[in-house]
């Protein structure tokens, strides 16, 4: 009976293990993935320099919408009258406004639980440090103290020692 109680517990922790390390791979391609995907949507923001790349970009960026999105830049080579500027304009086709709200408060949705993630991500990591400092505290008050208490300890007893070492030996020779 002994030994199939053995087998039984090696096969569960090696399904135990085998479950851990594909929960492991799957969080390290998660994260990995997820930094290649705002590693080039940065790239991409870096590429846009001026308002003419904007407006050519813009539509690819903007969520899928059931009829285009049309932009149209002013041409620039022709001279503009004095104080007028420079504008573009977007048309929107009334089909792609609930679409495109949505999107935009998707968008706000997500930056504010990005927000809130970065704040739990800094609150946990101030309790992993409090309690990994409670955690060395503990760990040096099971040794006896820190280096430097022991030292000054054992210097303490090497010096009784010593003293009762002399102390015997004048004793003896006399």
């Amino acid at each position: 009976m002994k030994p199939t109680l053995d087998i039984i517990l090696f096969v569960a922790a090696l399904i135990v293990v085998a479950l851990l390390a594909d929960a492991w791979r799957s969080a390290r391609h998660d994260s990995q993935q997820l930094a290649a995907t705002l590693a080039a949507i940065q790239a991409q923001k870096r590429s846009v320099h001026t308002p003419q790349e904007a407006a050519k970009q813009l539509p690819t960026v903007l969520p899928d919408l059931p009829l285009p999105v049309s932009i149209h830049d002013p041409n620039l080579t022709a001279p503009l009258p004095p104080g007028e500027p420079a504008t573009t304009t977007i048309s929107i086709p009334q089909p792609d406004l609930v679409p495109l709200y949505d999107g935009l408060q998707d968008c706000r949705a997500c930056a504010l639980q990005g927000d809130s993630l970065k704040k739990d991500l800094a609150d946990e990591k101030s309790r992993s440090a409090s309690l990994q400092h409670e955690r060395d505290a503990a760990i040096a008050a099971a040794r006896g103290g820190t280096f430097f208490v022991r030292l000054k300890r054992a210097a303490k007893w090497f010096a009784v020692g010593l003293a009762t070492g002399a102390a015997v030996a004048a004793v003896a020779h006399h």
